[in-house]
């Protein structure tokens, strides 16, 4: 018994938070018994859950702001619609949004990472607007503001929110194991104090860039996802209040914790959808719960849910 209670520990999860875990996937598996429009929303959730995952990574384990998250997104959606509309098969097309999105990640990372602090969310910033102009004007390969539609293209809703929910729940498994590595350590130290990593001969470069890479990649993914959920892929999308949504989840749900971004995306798309079926001014609500996040649960919500209800401090 003590041998068990030991290894539960030594992965992070004591029962009553594993219970708490299992308690936010039932909110995502309850809408299949409802279908239509309460599965499609929650299919929707799991998709931006993925890309917050990503962004919780970078930013609360990796101590790297971005606000061009929204360009990962967009790359990965158009990669996987332009292949499926050319013909390739589905599980090349979304290695092709995958590979997309990453090779995005290194190109701009190789120069982001030769800055620090406000100017990385500059650099950010600005080439993530890059990919939004681009899909705005080029209008013979996407569409610009038309879009592209994907409505040829259709999946069963409960099997693609099923799969989704899989994928996901393997992501943020993966992800947490990997910050117990090595690798995940470091990049730890390096959040903590870079130039003291630095002088140890630590080559933080590195670090940081194969982390953004990794997160756009997934960020791509979510994306491809979310061409094929909607069936319609729109640049407005890649507008940099997207990253700033994505954000404004993270920091609701906790950055620190994998399982907080996840929450976030769920509780802000769940809040986003209750709240604008009675009023236009959905965004002043969450603005409200935004500040009582930040005055009285500065770690997150999901930390908080976890100190209160799972005995103990949260993580990732």
């Amino acid at each position: 018994m003590m041998a068990e209670l030991s290894r539960t520990r030594q992965f992070g999860a004591s029962p009553r938070r594993l219970a708490l875990r299992l308690g936010l996937f039932g909110l995502w598996l309850l809408p299949l018994a409802l279908g239509g429009y309460p599965l499609y929303l929650a299919t929707e959730a799991a998709l931006l859950a993925l890309a917050a995952v990503a962004l919780s990574l970078l930013l609360g384990h990796g101590g790297v702001p971005s606000l061009g998250q929204a360009a990962f997104l967009g790359l990965g959606a158009y990669a996987v619609g332009l292949a499926l509309k050319g013909g390739l098969p589905l599980g090349l097309a979304l290695v092709l949004a995958i590979l997309t999105a990453a090779l995005f990640a290194l190109l701009t990372g190789l120069l982001v990472f030769r800055t620090h602090g406000i100017f990385v969310l500059m650099l950010t910033l600005a080439f993530g607007q890059m990919i939004y102009s681009a899909a705005h004007k080029w209008t013979a390969l996407t569409g610009g503001d038309d879009g592209l539609s994907l409505s040829g293209i259709s999946f069963n809703p409960v099997l693609l929110h099923l799969g989704v929910l899989a994928f996901l729940l393997v992501v943020v498994l993966g992800l947490g194991y990997l910050l117990r590595t090595p690798y995940g350590k470091t990049l730890e130290a390096i959040r903590q104090n870079e130039e003291k990593i630095r002088s140890l001969g630590v080559p933080t470069f590195y670090y940081k860039l194969s982390l953004y890479v990794l997160t756009g990649a997934l960020t791509g993914l979510a994306g491809a996802g979310l061409a094929l959920h909607r069936s319609f892929i729109s640049p407005h999308d890649l507008f940099w209040l997207t990253s700033a949504t994505l954000m404004v989840m993270v920091l609701l749900g906790g950055s620190r914790g994998l399982w907080g971004a996840a929450f976030g995306a769920l509780l802000y798309t769940y809040v986003q959808s209750w709240v604008s079926s009675f009023t236009d001014l959905w965004g002043l609500f969450v603005g409200l719960l935004l500040i009582f996040t930040v005055l009285f649960a500065r770690e997150g919500l999901w930390p908080l849910l976890e100190r209160r209800l799972g005995g103990e401090r949260g993580g990732a």
